[in-house]
């Protein structure tokens, strides 16, 4: 409590005790003494509460007194001119920074107007704005340059309606800072920017969390995106899906140990395409060391991937006929070489050269000599199989490498296929038709005994010079030895020929088994040559000649016809659920023809579908997976039966196991002869059959021998047996329909 009071309280109390004391003297009466004292207590609390109230003025004077001390100290001491002026333009109050700006002292602002500080053009743009502040009684911001004595300076404004307690509009304030800095910012940084937008470079800016904050022109140049597509996401919308995550889990540690990271990229633009790019990603940050932004810049190199492309094709490649040059074909034969002792195979190499193409440049010009080395490139490129590589040595002279040799009668067949395309005339522009031929010579590793690439050309130039002086339109190997084996491949295709011109081949069944009945369910058509000098002769010697050539077609065809004439001949003798089983060669799957052939059989011998079973290697249908899934599907909508044959011995993928619509797995014999023969002799038999009956599959065992394959091979529930043990592959005549197991053993 104020110390006024504590004294006044003090003085009444004392006051009051000397009046009772007096009053009782005087012997005065209650009523009276009571009235003295309502009186002196009333005089009491009046002087209290008018006290009280001096006091609570005070201090309410004291609050406003600090408040405006306050907001005096705010205002004089911001770095912004601060002002106020009535609605004629006349200055009621400035703070020591616009002063300062108009060089005066505060007491020479108050009443002066604007025109009195800046020029007429100024003062106009100042009074012109603060007319449309009053006029509209809001806040206005505006950017402007106005002359004072320190020089021309720039300013960011904020003039607003100055109101008094009741509402009513007494003026403008207004808010000035000097920008002048910041604008020379600007304009230092404008030329960056320009040059920022000006670049080929892609541009792209992300916050410290990986979000797109900006792009510049070059980014929606090379990749399709604009500024607000791409502005919030993240810089993955670009991936191309050709980098795995290690890929960028090494290029962010990199940021992270070294603040940047620079390296080639394959990004995505939004139509799609995928294209290469050299990219910079550097880590940015602040005054204080803070982490705050990534740039990335990156360069599209397409172009420069293709000209790179060009040079190598140029340094690699024949300019005229777009084949690979000598360079190139050296390498291919080092590889082939290197790779043939590796697998202990063998590698060829076939040198052709045209007979008499200087007569064709000299007698029409080179322009001609060029076109027939174009139409001679397309012909051999024609007769080659897949894998085999030809290129152009220069002049008149290309080369041949095989893509796969078995051996060396292979190189002879296909130099006799590239021979038979000079058969014909070449025609050319003009109507002129050139008539030409060519000579091979033949290399073979490790024949030879050639180690490197130089020395099996050298091996096939000599043997091609060889064979033009031997009369030219030939072949020659560059040893006598494969020469013969050569010479008798070919005899022996030419006999192979003949033989099914003069129907020397037959066919011979081995019957299959149905494991739980005992019954002869089906036969394996096999095929034999009745040669007139050598006897019946096997499949095994002379098929590989056949599959080398396009004769595997048409014995292929054949096969298929007999085996469907003789299906209908034992359905006629009461064999109703008869199934021949016909082996496919690859190249004959791989013609794209087969349905066809299986079709026109069929109809012509009027066989239901359900009586013939294709059988099918592993290794045929991986060459091209999907093509041989087409194949299969327009089979099995012949209604035929499909079967895996050799299963396991090939490098089949079990899903595409799933993918292919067969309905037999045929165990190889190699797996069922193992069984017995240690404790994991069947592993791969059982797995098979479980494999197969996992996949709805029949199982068909070949190769079956003796009674304790036979008994393992029950208790597994293989579905069908075929092997020496029930009979040897029989001519048809001899074929009993149908019999028992046992009866086939007896017999």
């Amino acid at each position: 409590m104020d110390a006024t009071l504590w004294l006044a309280a003090g003085s009444y109390a004392v006051a009051a005790a000397g009046w009772l004391v007096v009053a009782d003297r005087l012997e005065a009466a209650a009523a009276t003494r009571a009235a003295v004292l309502g009186l002196m207590t009333l005089v009491l609390l009046g002087w209290v509460l008018h006290r009280r109230d001096r006091l609570r003025q005070a201090a309410v004077l004291d609050a406003m007194r600090r408040r405006l001390w306050l907001l005096d100290a705010i205002v004089q001491g911001s770095p912004d001119a601060i002002y106020a002026k009535d609605t004629q333009g006349r200055y009621l109050f400035a703070n020591r920074e616009a002063c300062r700006r108009l060089g005066v002292r505060p007491e020479e602002m108050l009443g002066r107007t604007a025109d009195e500080f800046f020029p007429p053009d100024e003062t106009a743009m100042l009074q012109a704005r603060e007319q449309e502040v009053l006029a509209q009684r809001q806040p206005l911001r505006t950017e402007r340059k106005l002359t004072t004595p320190s020089g021309r300076h720039a300013y960011a404004a904020t003039v607003g309606p100055l109101l008094d307690a009741q509402g009513e509009l007494v003026g403008v304030f207004g808010i000035s800072q000097d920008i002048d800095a910041h604008k020379q910012r600007e304009t230092d940084l404008r030329p960056w920017v320009v040059a920022l937008q000006s670049t080929r470079d892609g541009v792209m800016v992300t916050d410290r969390h990986g979000n797109i904050r900006t792009v510049n022109r070059a980014f929606t140049e090379i990749t399709g995106y604009a500024l607000e597509d791409v502005v919030g996401r993240k810089p993955s919308l670009l991936r191309s899906g050709r980098h795995d995550a290690d890929f960028y889990r090494a290029l962010w540690q990199a940021i992270d140990r070294d603040g940047c990271w620079q390296g080639e990229i394959w990004n995505r633009r939004r139509n799609g395409d995928i294209y290469p790019e050299w990219l910079t990603i550097t880590r940015v940050h602040d005054d204080d060391g803070e982490h705050t932004h990534y740039v990335g810049v990156f360069t599209d190199i397409s172009r420069l991937k293709h000209n790179e492309a060009e040079l190598e094709r140029l340094a690699h490649y024949d300019p005229l006929t777009q084949l690979p040059n000598r360079r190139l074909l050296l390498a291919r034969m080092d590889q082939a070489i290197a790779q043939a002792q590796w697998q202990d195979g063998q590698a060829a190499a076939l040198h052709v050269g045209l007979d008499g193409f200087k007569f064709v440049n000299e007698g029409f010009g080179h322009p001609v000599g060029d076109e027939l080395l174009q139409a001679v490139a397309a012909r051999l490129q024609s007769r080659l199989r897949q894998g085999d590589l030809l290129g152009r040595l220069g002049g008149d002279e290309f080369l041949v490498l095989p893509g796969r040799l078995s051996e060396p009668g292979e190189a002879a067949l296909l130099a006799r296929d590239l021979l038979n395309t000079f058969r014909e005339p070449v025609p050319l522009s003009g109507g002129r038709d050139v008539y030409i031929t060519a000579s091979i010579g033949i290399s073979v590793h490790p024949a030879d005994g050639c180690h490197s690439g130089v020395e099996m050309l050298r091996n096939a130039n000599a043997a091609m010079h060889h064979a033009k002086e031997l009369g030219r339109n030939r072949f020659c190997f560059f040893t006598a030895d494969l020469q013969a084996q050569a010479v008798e491949r070919l005899q022996l295709e030419a006999a192979l020929k003949r033989a099914v011109e003069r129907d020397q081949l037959l066919l011979h069944y081995q019957p299959r088994v149905d494991a739980r009945s005992g019954r002869m369910c089906g036969v394996e058509a096999l095929l034999r040559w009745d040669h007139p000098e050598a006897g019946l002769m096997a499949p095994g010697q002379f098929i590989p000649v056949a599959e080398r050539s396009s004769l595997i077609l048409e014995l292929g065809a054949w096969v298929i016809d007999r085996a469907c004439q003789q299906a209908r001949e034992w359905i006629a003798q009461g064999w109703s659920d008869a199934v021949v089983a016909v082996n496919v060669a690859a190249r004959q799957f791989t013609s794209g023809h087969l349905d066809t052939v299986v079709q026109q059989a069929l109809a012509r011998h009027g066989v239901p579908a359900r009586a013939l079973e294709l059988e099918l290697t592993e290794s045929m249908l991986m060459q091209e997976p999907d093509a041989a899934v087409d194949m299969l599907r327009r089979l099995k909508a012949i209604g035929v039966r499909l079967s895996l044959d050799d299963f396991g011995t090939g490098y089949s993928s079990l899903g595409y196991l799933q993918r292919f619509p067969i309905d037999v797995l045929k165990i190889d014999r190699s797996f069922v002869q193992t069984i017995g023969c240690g404790p994991d002799g069947a592993a791969i038999a059982d797995a098979v059959i479980a494999l197969a009956h996992r996949l709805k599959l029949r199982v068909v065992a070949e190769g079956v021998e003796i009674e304790a394959q036979l008994r393992y091979l029950l208790a597994q529930g293989c579905d069908e047996l075929q092997g020496f043990l029930f009979s040897r592959p029989l001519p048809p005549q001899a074929l009993a329909l149908p019999a028992p197991a046992h009866a086939l053993v007896d017999g």
